[in-house]
């Protein structure tokens, strides 16, 4: 992973904790995107607040470029899908 994707490829990359993770995503350029997959609200607090990304989805993939209303570009933009029942919430 040395550039942006631009395709349908969702690259997973093992790590053995948080921290890990964190500094693996600090280490290199700016994400566009970050999807973090969790339950835990304080561990997806955690990765929100450790890193820095053009956009955050939680647990989704898709709904990010679905909805046209929501903001595309900068930093900042988080997007909250955790119930497949309520719509998402989008906060800066």
């Amino acid at each position: 992973m040395q550039e942006e994707i631009f395709g349908p490829i969702l690259p997973i990359v093992p790590v053995k904790n948080a921290e890990e993770a964190i500094r693996f995503i600090n280490e290199r350029e700016k994400p566009l995107a970050f999807y973090v997959f969790s339950h835990n609200d304080k561990l997806v607090k955690r990765m929100i607040e450790g890193t820095s990304s053009g956009a955050v989805t939680v647990n989704d993939v898709v709904v990010h470029f679905m909805l046209s209303s929501l903001p595309f570009g900068g930093v900042g933009w988080i997007l909250l899908k955790n119930d497949p029942v309520q719509p998402p919430s989008c906060r800066y």
